[in-house]
């Protein structure tokens, strides 16, 4: 659709911003919505974000231009499919560690002859949702999480159909043995950051985390991602009682 046609060229060209969200209220997804965020991310891996949310939160943002990405529970077929024909514009894969499991992830993605994924949108073609064309070539991150991810990165990175590839660096943390309070200061955790972000743009695809947005675009993130929801609250309310 031209919805995430327009989505892709700016991911690849320029910076986009997005929020991840991890519970769904509406009136606060609204408000993203009408915002200038190019993307928010509907968290199933560590969010109560359940099917329905992303058919109706998809459905309550189709007058937006900002697109809906879901980050699935894992790489199964069946929950990439769930949450694609919910209306998803796109899926971020948790625990990307190799080229195949990224071919595999887009597949699972795509119909036949192009991939597995089978025939189920019960959203398409509803007023509201997306349409079977809109589905059928969707937006899609590899989401890169640990060491032995970080050393298959040039592979990954190489796989036909992945739009971007997407940091947890928390989870790179532990599995580095690197202290969460050290991430943003520990030599090797941020050797192997560049080192993805390297492959990364060799190949042209942008590279996102979550973090500030300016700290990270100085660092040559092009995904920017609001930590939370739950972020933007707790900024407003610092902002508040910081007035005197």
């Amino acid at each position: 659709s031209q919805k995430i046609l327009s989505f892709r060229e700016k991911s690849h060209a320029d910076v986009v911003r997005g929020v991840r969200i991890v519970y769904g209220d509406r009136a606060i997804v609204d408000l993203i919505g009408q915002s200038e965020m190019d993307f928010i991310y509907l968290d199933q891996q560590h969010g109560i974000i359940s099917t329905r949310d992303i058919y109706e939160i998809s459905a309550f943002l189709a007058r937006y231009k900002i697109l809906v990405l879901v980050r699935t529970s894992d790489q199964s077929s069946v929950n990439i499919g769930l949450a694609l024909d919910a209306g998803a514009h796109g899926v971020i894969a948790p625990d990307i560690e190799s080229a195949n499991q990224a071919l595999a992830f887009i597949s699972n993605t795509r119909f036949p002859p192009f991939g597995r994924r089978s025939w189920g949108a019960f959203a398409a073609g509803q007023r509201g949702y997306a349409t079977p064309g809109e589905v059928a070539n969707p937006i899609c991150w590899a989401l890169i999480e640990s060491s032995m991810a970080v050393a298959q990165i040039e592979q990954i990175a190489q796989v036909d159909g992945l739009d971007g590839i997407y940091i947890g660096r928390y989870d790179l943390a532990l599995s580095m043995n690197v202290p969460i309070a050290e991430i943003a200061i520990h030599e090797s955790h941020n050797v192997a950051i560049k080192n993805v972000r390297f492959a990364a743009e060799r190949v042209g695809l942008p590279i996102g985390t979550s973090g500030d947005f300016a700290q990270l675009s100085s660092q040559g993130f092009r995904i920017l991602t609001v930590s939370s929801e739950l972020e933007l609250v707790t900024q407003g309310l610092k902002n508040c009682l910081s007035t005197r």
